[in-house]
């Protein structure tokens, strides 16, 4: 039956409404495929003009042919019916029937977080999100995001270069790179997670798409993490599908006057959680996080001015002048351990004489 569910999701310019009206009609895919032109000609005369679309690509594709041409392409498919769909999209509204995907697809027992944000973001917002999808990867959890520019590509290319798994929902076909500057992290998703769509192979990014994505990222995730968003973006269309499926949703705070926190400060105001500090977030989510902090404190050999320094930063970055005061250490002193807990990579220095943690 997997064939005959791939053929059917393959189908150009054929969406969820159209597959489902299809089998309330037939019952299943392979009926579907089995169609005499008189069913199909029934129902283009009652209005369905995108039955011809069923007819065409029938006349060019078998299920076969599908499933060999896919695999050639190195694309795998699973159906809503098959195992190895994911658990956590069964029972959410309008699940997709099936998904085509590279690489792999999440996994079930790994706490999967989802960071999304603007894509024209601001430099300390995308160092936020790199710090959340670091943290994440180290405690053992899953990225999820839409490989974007901004925040989604920020915390994806942190969490596949820190040891992470991280997976890409497309609204495109996953044949396609979109965008197509970051086809070295499209590489690396493949290698260390995957990247997979609703949309059959060749499907170009059409603006629509992007929207009905959304709930496929969410639906992924055990938890919904909004960095930066403008009050009407496609980051808070990803958070209220969230809400709708019962997952937990955060935001990191922003001044009211910044526009780009203007759609987190409204989520924070509506009841979503409030992320003040890495730390605080990976003990809100990862209940191991403790012994994960100890292990990661036990890696690095730390003299007591850097653990002081290490203990003084945060999520935010911190001036060396903030540093100075809340140490009561020299400058020379304060800017020896910085630059030791940097080459440790545990430092990250923002933008001159401005400091924050990176684990």
């Amino acid at each position: 039956m997997e064939e005959y569910w791939e053929w059917l999701c393959s189908i150009p310019g054929i969406y969820q409404a159209q597959k489902e009206f299809l089998l309330r009609c037939f019952g299943t895919p392979r009926a579907v495929w089995e169609a005499t032109e008189g069913e199909l000609a029934y129902l283009e005369e009652r209005g369905c003009g995108w039955i011809d679309k069923v007819r065409k690509y029938r006349e060019v594709s078998s299920p076969e042919k599908t499933v060999h041409m896919h695999r050639e392409q190195g694309i795998q498919f699973t159906s809503h019916e098959h195992t190895k769909y994911p658990g956590r999209l069964q029972n959410i509204a309008g699940k997709p029937y099936g998904l085509f995907y590279k690489g792999r697809l999440p996994e079930e027992e790994r706490k999967s977080v989802a960071i999304v944000g603007a894509r024209m973001c601001t430099r300390s917002g995308k160092e936020r999100a790199e710090q959340l999808a670091k943290r994440v990867a180290l405690c053992g959890g899953q990225v999820v995001s839409g490989a974007a520019y901004g925040i989604d590509g920020a915390a994806q290319w942190a969490a596949v270069t820190n040891g992470g798994a991280s997976y890409a929902v497309l609204g495109c076909g996953v044949d396609r790179c979109y965008p197509a500057s970051h086809r070295a992290l499209f590489e690396r998703l493949v290698e260390r997670g995957g990247i997979l769509s609703e949309f059959p192979p060749g499907t170009p990014p059409v603006s629509a798409h992007f929207p009905v994505r959304n709930r496929i990222i969410s639906g992924l995730a055990d938890l919904v993490v909004v960095v930066e968003a403008r009050k009407k973006s496609g980051s808070l269309i990803t958070a209220d599908f969230a809400a709708e499926q019962g997952r937990t949703v955060m935001a990191v705070p922003g001044r009211p006057e910044d526009e780009l926190s203007a759609g987190c400060n409204e989520l924070i105001s509506q009841g979503a959680g409030v992320i003040l500090s890495v730390d605080l977030f990976a003990k809100s989510i990862f209940p191991e996080f403790k012994k994960k902090k100890v292990q990661l404190s036990d890696d690095f050999a730390l003299a007591p001015a850097e653990k002081l320094v290490y203990s003084s930063l945060d999520f935010y970055s911190k001036s060396i002048w903030v540093l100075e005061e809340s140490t009561a250490l020299s400058l020379a002193e304060l800017a020896g351990s910085l630059l030791s807990l940097e080459m440790k990579g545990l430092v990250k220095e923002t933008e001159r004489n401005y400091y924050a943690r990176l684990v």
